[in-house]
């Protein structure tokens, strides 16, 4: 005879099914040691597109980053940005410091962005400000919206 774990049939909130996904990614992902990357300590930036009739912008968060650690690279139609954030975790020295959980990620990231249309690389600007890494890229002349005018006979 098999053992079949019971499960509360009272239970059937809509979320149910998303919670017994979870306890099971979980599960999966504690066999891996966390770690499915191939990078070990990778991780990847939120980051926003946006386009306006000039620019392209491109909005990385990376709080606690400074400028020195970072690596932006515009090659053909792609802009890459690389970079390390440096881990405070010491090993052994985590619980004397406090530490009860961290969340945050370290290490290496790498992101790469292909923009439509291309952009003019000499011109590219780069500001970080308060986590926020905004670079402006500009749009090829021959890439921007033109008004065309209709002619009537």
């Amino acid at each position: 005879m098999a053992l079949v774990r019971w499960k509360d049939a009272g239970n059937i909130a809509p979320w149910s099914a998303l919670q017994d996904l979870e306890t099971q990614m979980n599960r999966l992902l504690g066999e891996f040691g966390g770690q499915l990357s191939p990078l070990e300590g990778a991780w990847m930036p939120a980051a926003d597109l946006r386009e306006t009739d000039d620019h392209y912008i491109v909005e990385l968060d990376i709080p606690g980053m400074k400028k020195e650690e970072l690596d932006i690279t515009a090659i053909d139609n792609v802009l890459t940005v690389k970079g390390e954030r440096q881990s405070e975790h010491k090993e052994g020295e985590d619980e004397e410091r406090g530490y009860r959980r961290y969340e945050r990620q370290y290490g290496r990231f790498e992101r790469s962005f292909e923009i439509p249309g291309g952009f003019d690389a000499e011109n590219v600007e780069a500001q970080y400000e308060e986590g926020v890494l905004r670079i402006k890229l500009p749009k090829r002349e021959e890439a921007k919206p033109r008004q065309i005018d209709v002619k009537t006979n």
